[in-house]
């Protein structure tokens, strides 16, 4: 009987143990408990390839997409880091079909062409990818994700995919990835762009929450991943605090709350405010109240005021050997 009774107790345990998730990179599952809780969402780290992924996972469809990142369908913004690191990494190949996953308004789109690339985007968000196709008359611009893209395009196959800022988005990283070599001419090339987990940080940053950012990349991690997956790497780039960075960090150190208290109506940060579904999201075109705009131009004072205090800085920064947001990747699959 106490053998029995026993044994019930121990399935009873194990019914009401929650079990860690898989990585989504490796697939092996996580020994350790979460590291940070954030609404429902919990963070964990693998000990196998050292990813730190949010769990549970649920990308937004195109249309909250689109409500998260309204701001930018009107525009075409800065070429990124990653993006000129890619058109000057001297083992890039040149004059190549190129198809750019998550491609926004189309400023990589432009230069690659203007570097000599036939180009070829592909954009979830609808209006970000309407804008591209008008300024990149170039380009064709499929409003899809690259697994419709895939579905849609059985036969395309190009020499180079890349995708910044794109892969930490992914709830499922190894089925994007094998989305991408599915596209790939063999021997293509692939090149990309994530948020450096090793980065210098101080605060929270607030764009790197679900259900914006779901992985967590370092070098180990991202090198483990690729290699995994029968990539060969080329360059990998960690990019260096500059002063913009690090003026930035020096923003958030100062940081009192005060707007705040001020303004109590101030919009939630946007980490809690993608929280919302996508008809709560409120509108980018709604005209702030007087109050909200003068806040916003004494915070961008503020900000203009510490560069000259980051410039004091970069020689202390630089010894630190501080690293920035980037972390740059050019690989090549090895079925060539």
């Amino acid at each position: 009987r106490g053998s029995v009774f026993s044994l019930r107790i121990q399935k009873t345990a194990s019914l009401t143990i929650p079990l860690n998730p898989n990585c989504p990179a490796c697939g092996q599952n996580v020994a350790s408990g979460c590291l940070e809780s954030f609404y429902s969402y919990k963070l964990y780290g693998c000990s196998s390839c050292g990813l730190r992924f949010w769990d549970p996972r649920a990308m937004p469809d195109a249309r909250k997409t689109a409500r998260m990142f309204a701001a930018r369908d009107a525009q075409l913004l800065p070429l990124e880091p990653g993006h000129r690191y890619f058109l000057k990494d001297c083992n890039a190949p040149r004059t190549a079909s190129l198809l750019d996953v998550g491609c926004g308004t189309g400023n990589f789109l432009i230069a690659a062409w203007n570097a000599g690339y036939a180009v070829t985007g592909a954009e979830l968000d609808p209006e970000a990818a309407r804008f591209a196709s008008h300024f990149c008359g170039e380009a064709c611009v499929f409003p899809l994700s690259l697994e419709s893209f895939v579905q849609r395009h059985p036969g395309r196959r190009f020499d180079v995919v890349t995708f910044f800022e794109v892969l930490e988005h992914q709830s499922d990283p190894s089925h994007f990835l094998n989305c991408v070599i599915s596209v790939l001419k063999p021997g293509g090339f692939i090149a990309l762009s994530v948020p450096n987990r090793a980065r210098w940080l101080i605060g929270i940053d607030p764009i790197d929450y679900p259900p914006n950012h779901f992985l967590r990349w370092d070098l180990s991690s991202l090198r483990s991943f690729l290699e995994s997956h029968g990539f060969e790497l080329l360059s990998l780039r960690e990019q260096l605090a500059g002063i913009a960075y690090t003026a930035q960090m020096l923003n958030i150190a100062m940081c009192s709350g005060i707007s705040r208290t001020v303004v109590p109506d101030l919009p939630p940060s946007f980490r809690d405010e993608i929280q919302e579904t996508a008809n709560e999201i409120p509108s980018a075109s709604a005209a702030p109240s007087l109050r909200l705009r003068i806040i916003r131009i004494l915070a961008r004072a503020k900000f203009v005021a510490c560069f000259p205090l980051a410039l004091l800085a970069m020689p202390y920064v630089r010894w630190k050997g501080h690293k920035g947001a980037y972390l740059y990747c050019l690989a090549r699959r090895k079925d060539s």
